[in-house]
């Protein structure tokens, strides 16, 4: 199990590495670390004192790695590992093979933030970013569904309230595109196909710390996520406050879900998916293996997914959506289909 989690290690450096050299502009492996163990901001200056052209080659390389891949690709990085945690917390809290980051609404609540400052709000001013709606929409869901959890504390009618959270944003939305003029219509649409490509700014370092923090407590928690996979009355018999801890893990959830689509747009299939790969891969479901197992794989698909998305040759970028679920359906049917896996009530085991 601890050599199967190591190997996944040299696959991250790996899809970083290619991540950070392949796109539009190659970059040789002798450029991209000039680029990287350069400081940022001399590539303003490199080559002028020179002129010559290979000095303005790496002039470029800085410029398109400090700006535009490393930004990125820690994006990548961070909302995979993200969007994975999360599913596995939601598969964890409602013992359900098939929850996932957006079963509480919280995607569907960003996107209907979004839609009013772009669809309701195209050209009249309003000025709010795409981000702070996002978080605004996925904190008004997040805390109707914290407030379900506190006043019933059952999980399976948490459940069917998240699903109709969801649906309720999601026709919100969809009243609002019906109303609105194209540009605003425009926008909306390339938001929702979603991107990791961020600015330079703190926040893909945010998005990346809080996942690393967030997996490492998590880890150290496994043995308490392990007694409430079982079920309520275990976790209660072990001295654990079911109730409570389902509304953190609900709380922690939420958290990763917005703070990743303010970021990157509604991502959607890695958060069902990768637990499930993560279960495969190491063969056991406990949680000390499981979560950083769950991390490393999600930021390798999500790099992966947005390295296919913007391939060599390829005219424009395509759409990481559509590319995420291309790459990843059949990497997740070799897995479930594979001899020897079972289904239970409880999830899908070995």
């Amino acid at each position: 199990m601890t050599l199967r989690l190591a190997l996944l290690f040299p696959l991250l450096v790996i899809l970083a590495g290619l991540s950070l050299s392949l796109g539009s502009v190659r970059i040789s492996g002798g450029d991209l670390w000039a680029a990287l163990s350069a400081p940022f901001g001399t590539e303003e200056t490199a080559g002028a004192t020179t002129g010559r052209s290979d000095d303005a080659g790496e002039t470029v390389a800085r410029v398109i790695v400090h700006t535009v891949r490393v930004p990125r690709t820690i994006t990548a990085l961070g909302a995979g590992a993200a969007l994975s945690l999360a599913g596995l917390l939601m598969q964890t809290v409602f013992r359900n093979a098939l929850a996932g980051p957006g079963v509480l609404g919280v995607t569907s609540g960003a996107g209907l933030g979004v839609a009013l400052v772009l669809l309701a709000g195209a050209g009249s001013g309003m000025g709010v970013p795409v981000g702070v709606a996002a978080v605004f929409g996925a904190s008004a869901v997040l805390g109707l569904a914290l407030v379900v959890n506190r006043v019933i504390g059952q999980p399976v009618i948490l459940l069917v309230l998240g699903l109709l959270f969801g649906y309720a944003a999601s026709a919100g939305t969809t009243l609002l595109m019906a109303s609105s003029p194209a540009e605003g219509l425009e926008r909306y649409v390339v938001w929702s196909f979603g991107s990791f490509a961020l600015p330079p700014g703190p926040g893909p370092i945010v998005l990346l710390g809080t996942v690393i923090l967030v997996a490492v407590v998590l880890t150290g928690s496994g043995p308490r996520l392990d007694a409430l996979l079982l079920g309520p009355l275990y976790a209660e018999s072990s001295g654990l406050n079911a109730r409570s801890a389902q509304g953190l893990l609900i709380l922690v959830s939420g958290v990763l879900t917005g703070l990743v689509t303010a970021l990157a747009g509604p991502i959607t299939f890695i958060g069902v998916a990768v637990p499930h790969l993560a279960r495969g891969w190491i063969r056991s479901s406990r949680h000390t293996a499981l979560v950083p197992t769950t991390a490393a794989l999600g930021a390798s698909l999500g790099v992966a997914a947005d390295i296919v998305s913007r391939l060599p040759g390829v005219e424009r970028v395509l759409p990481l959506n559509a590319v995420m679920a291309l790459v990843g359906v059949p990497v997740v049917l070799s897995v479930l289909l594979r001899p020897g896996r079972r289904v239970t009530e409880e999830g899908i085991g070995l």
